[in-house]
């Protein structure tokens, strides 16, 4: 189980790291409001894994809460990384 774990938590921090630099490539996202939508459901997961962990304290083995922690960690890493690109992009790559 663990290993489920530790392959959905890289599978999602990977496949956001190539969308945004496969967006960079292009040029940037065209619109602001999707990847607000995004940043915010990214938020969300983390926040619904981060209580799945809390729920289960006592019945997972460290191993696995470790990894649960850190799935929930790469969902709120890739919503901060969504922030930082509306907070700090080019006026010309939002509208």
């Amino acid at each position: 189980m663990e290993t489920t774990e530790a392959f959905i938590a890289f599978v999602c921090l990977v496949s956001l790291i190539v969308v945004l630099l496969e967006a960079q490539r292009a040029g940037g996202f065209r619109q602001r409001w999707p990847i607000a939508a995004w940043a915010g459901g990214l938020f969300a997961l983390s926040m619904f894994a981060s209580l799945r962990v809390w729920t289960n304290l006592d019945a997972w083995s460290d191993l696995r809460i470790l990894m649960g922690l850190l799935g929930a960690s790469n969902f709120f890493f890739g919503g901060a990384l969504l922030v930082r690109w509306l907070v700090w992009a080019p006026p010309s790559l939002r509208r």
